[in-house]
């Protein structure tokens, strides 16, 4: 039985954090590179614009 509730609770859970967490980098995306927070990639932590441009997308 605890499973069935845990397994409930993951598949109402996980698409909520995943749509807070697109919208957040989509209206309020980190202002500078770094690398504890944020979509961080070899090609995205480049350079300020491409940083900016993979957290409009990512979003």
């Amino acid at each position: 039985m605890f499973y069935w509730a845990y397994m409930l609770v993951m598949v109402l859970i996980m698409p909520v954090i995943m749509i807070v967490l697109g919208a957040l980098f989509l209206h309020k995306p980190p202002k500078n590179i770094n690398m504890f927070f944020g979509y961080r990639t070899p090609m995205s932590v480049k350079n300020i614009d491409t940083w900016r441009f993979a957290h409009r997308v990512m979003g």
